[in-house]
């Protein structure tokens, strides 16, 4: 062989190994031994918001994630809200549901249990929304826009999802709660927004005291809203899945006495005026005590308000500030 034709030779042989040097560098490397792949298909988004093993810290699925939605569809492994025994899927439909999701941890041997359940909505309105009638307790922690925890339960909203955890065990819940809360909420890259309607609302309200719904059978929910003749009341009203209520309690001059401000939207002028009219004949028929200390005020533009509790509300008119940043 020749001088040149062995230098050639080498030249070949040594670019061949630095390429399978490369190659092999460039090797996918593979999955975490024992970690399941990253969710897929049509629901990944939802699925990719539940932890997986080693998320959080010693806790381990108890079963597969169930997935739910507003009707059954077998193909995409979805089962009817109605099958979901934790919530109560009329006040679900209530809004503008999407689906949902359930999964279930424990930690062995400890006889701890955590049930996680989110529900997508078609906006961080309507997450809202479900979040204000849903959650319980007076811890308001840091978590996604609006937070709120009892003794054994933890909800947050965030973009368009309402997270709900509920805890089971032995053990003090709120290390857990938080540790879980806090993973769901760094999936979440958007912080949502409250429902427009509520920032019309006087600084000041009680954290606790702040909801928003659309129907009338919602509505019916808040035990302190008086409804002496629901049948009466719901027709007046004339609510729909087209109308935005809110509602807001404020601190007054007695202890534990909440003065609650409500709106109502109005597609039109004349739906406002309509109801106005209506609501305030019936609660001037009423002989209901407590409808008697509800006062509605003539409509602004597309919308109603009123105080369910006229004689606290005549202390500090929280009404009449309402009203001004409703444009009246």
């Amino acid at each position: 062989m020749s001088l040149i034709a062995r230098k050639v030779w080498q030249a070949m042989a040594l670019g061949c190994l630095v390429l399978a040097a490369s190659l092999a560098g460039c090797k996918a490397t593979p999955p975490e031994e024992g970690r399941p792949a990253e969710p897929t298909g049509p629901h990944a988004t939802l699925l990719k918001l539940f932890p997986r093993p080693g998320d959080v810290t010693d806790w381990k699925a108890a079963g597969k994630v169930e997935v739910f939605g507003p009707s059954a569809n077998a193909e995409q492994e979805v089962q009817a809200v109605e099958l979901d025994p934790g919530v109560e899927a009329a006040l679900v439909r209530g809004y503008g549901y999407v689906k949902s999701a359930l999964g279930r941890y424990e930690r062995t041997g400890v006889g701890e249990r955590m049930a996680l359940r989110v529900f997508e909505m078609d906006s961080p309105s309507e997450a809202f929304g479900l979040f204000s009638l849903c959650t319980q307790g007076l811890q308001f922690p840091p978590i996604g826009l609006a937070a709120r925890q009892g003794e054994r339960t933890l909800g947050f909203v965030k973009g368009p999802y309402f997270v709900w955890l509920q805890y089971e065990g032995p053990g003090t819940a709120e290390p857990a709660l938080k540790e879980f809360g806090e993973w769901v909420d760094a999936q979440i890259v958007s912080k949502g927004y409250r429902p427009a309607v509520l920032e019309s609302f006087p600084i000041g309200s009680v954290q606790s005291e702040r909801y928003y719904l659309h129907t009338f059978e919602t509505l019916a929910r808040l035990a302190f809203f008086p409804v002496g003749d629901p049948a009466a009341v719901g027709r007046r009203l004339a609510l729909s899945p087209g109308t935005d209520v809110a509602v807001m309690g404020y601190p007054t001059t007695r202890t534990g006495v909440t003065n609650y401000l409500f709106v109502i939207r109005y597609a039109t002028p004349a739906d406002a005026t309509s109801a106005y009219n209506q609501y305030a004949e019936y609660l001037e028929a009423s002989a209901n005590p407590a409808e008697q200390n509800v006062a509605v005020a003539p409509p602004v533009q597309t919308y109603v308000a009123g105080t369910l509790n006229a004689e606290e509300n005549s202390i500090r008119d929280r009404l009449a500030e309402l009203l001004t940043g409703l444009g009246g």
